[in-house]
């Protein structure tokens, strides 16, 4: 019982709080960057593509174009921000520009991790997991996924930071996918 509350509130934050990439985001990658920015039409501009799991695998990470969970540090968000008359703008003046809720719903989702699993979305391309110590991807039993930090091992349960927040929560071991668990584990040193 003493876990249910941190295990509350694991889930509490995902489902009500957490962005849908394949419903929310793609739509606006479809139509609003695609044109400059698919494999799938022949054109990746700035060497950016945004419509495959690998080429979206190349631009979330800690040095790439989104920053998974800090849209301050997204150059992708930054030059979608940028007023009409800039000459960085994304899309390029006269294009079809993003509208505030549509950069609105782009920051949310990079602030909560940028994933691409949450809620049934596109799966992602297998990246290499971080190092013990960085932020990782931590998935629940039932696939519920967020940017986390390993802070410990305690009672059974898996000690998370979030990546956004910096709050640390108790999850239960049984709690999490058998790689999430493997993932604690590798991290604990056991």
């Amino acid at each position: 019982m003493k876990f249910l509350p941190y295990y509350c509130f694991f889930l509490a934050c995902l489902p009500a709080s957490a962005v849908d990439f394949s419903r929310e985001i793609k739509p606006i990658f479809d139509q609003k960057c695609y044109a400059c920015h698919a494999v799938s039409k022949g054109k990746t501009k700035g060497d950016v593509a945004l419509d495959t799991p690998e080429e979206l695998a190349k631009v979330i990470k800690a040095d790439g174009p989104i920053v998974p969970g800090d849209p301050a540090k997204s150059n992708l968000l930054t030059i979608c921000k940028l007023p009409d008359d800039d000459s960085d703008v994304m899309p390029p003046k006269g294009k079809n520009r993003l509208t505030d809720a549509e950069v609105s719903k782009l920051e949310s989702w990079i602030k909560e991790g940028a994933s691409l699993t949450g809620g049934g979305a596109m799966p992602a391309a297998p990246v290499a997991a971080a190092p013990v110590g960085g932020v990782q991807t931590w998935t629940s039993s039932d696939g519920r996924s967020l940017q986390a930090t390993f802070a410990g091992m305690k009672e059974g349960g898996v000690m998370l930071k979030m990546a956004g927040n910096g709050e640390v929560f108790l999850v239960p071991l049984s709690r999490l996918s058998p790689e999430s668990q493997q993932q604690a584990k590798a991290a604990a040193g056991q």
